[in-house]
């Protein structure tokens, strides 16, 4: 009786003992290569890659954003913003960004097609300013166990959009004129892969692009295996013409591989540099399709 007393008290006593406390680190990650990306205290992750690529493995406490989950449905306009960003600004609220966020968006670098590239250049689009893209092998992971809590969601914010970063159909067909004739016309790059802006591999338009006077680099020049902006691109672009002070207008298929190129582009002091963001896909769109509704 006295054991079964004692084995009683040692429960009990064990059972009011205070549970430690998980803590989740949120310092600086190296890159394998030595180079650094800063995470702070109060960054919050985005992966951009595929919800099966999330699920089966992703950095502790980031949570997992599309880059079409702001455009339009149809195939044509898929790299269009939907009409209701405002809607998307309450959801990124909910999720604990809000314009003051710093936000790292990691993605497949140059293995993939240049999701984390395009979300980063859509959340900038939607105002927040500090935001940053990154290939997610470069980071070293420790394994972890439990997830980190979710962030806490911020007040409701209005998107203040940066219309420098876009090019839309209507301005790129007026500039497209005067790319030949104008001493201070803008320059058009395109970033689709040699064989494809070549016609020699089979593109994914139906339509294959007229000669617009497009410079072809692909966008994969444009990052290291990091996916981080490549320096030395800036002296590349300027010994074929291109100077910082240029209006630069960088267009691909549908506007997702030229968003990472328009990022580096201001990164490397292109301040006129920006993404045609429904690409050739818009562009060549004659029939004006009627836009569906996302379900909220």
């Amino acid at each position: 009786m006295k054991k079964i007393v004692l084995l009683i008290s040692s429960i009990f006593i064990l059972s009011c003992q205070t549970k430690p406390t998980k803590v989740f680190e949120s310092q600086e990650t190296r890159l394998r290569d030595g180079e650094k990306v800063k995470i702070q205290k109060e960054s919050i992750m985005v992966d951009a890659r595929p919800p099966f690529e999330y699920s089966v493995s992703h950095i502790n406490g980031s949570i997992n954003i599309r880059w079409d989950e702001f455009t339009q449905p149809e195939e044509a306009y898929r790299g269009v913003f939907e009409a209701d960003l405002y809607f998307q600004a309450r959801r990124l609220a909910r999720l604990g960004i809000d314009p003051q966020t710093p936000v790292v968006v990691v993605g497949r670098g140059p293995l993939g097609a240049g999701e984390e590239g395009r979300l980063a250049w859509t959340l900038k689009y939607l105002g927040i300013k500090d935001v940053r893209f990154v290939h997610i092998d470069g980071f070293d992971r420790p394994p972890q166990k439990e997830e980190a809590p979710a962030a806490k969601a911020k007040p409701i914010w209005k998107p203040e959009l940066d219309e420098s970063l876009l090019v839309r159909k209507s301005d790129f067909l007026k500039k497209i004129q005067i790319l030949k004739t104008e001493p201070d016309a803008p320059h058009l790059i395109d970033v689709r892969p040699v064989t494809e802006y070549l016609g020699q591999t089979p593109s994914r338009l139906a339509i294959r692009p007229p000669d617009f006077g497009a410079i072809n680099i692909p966008w994969t020049e444009f990052i290291n295996s990091q996916g981080l902006a490549r320096p030395e691109v800036k002296e590349q672009l300027i010994a074929v013409g291109l100077n910082p002070d240029h209006e630069i207008m960088v267009i691909s298929n549908r506007g997702v591989e030229s968003a990472t190129v328009t990022l580096v582009l201001r990164e490397l002091g292109f301040a006129k540099a920006a993404n045609v963001g429904g690409g050739y896909s818009e562009i060549l769109t004659e029939s004006v399709l009627p836009r569906k509704k996302k379900q909220k």
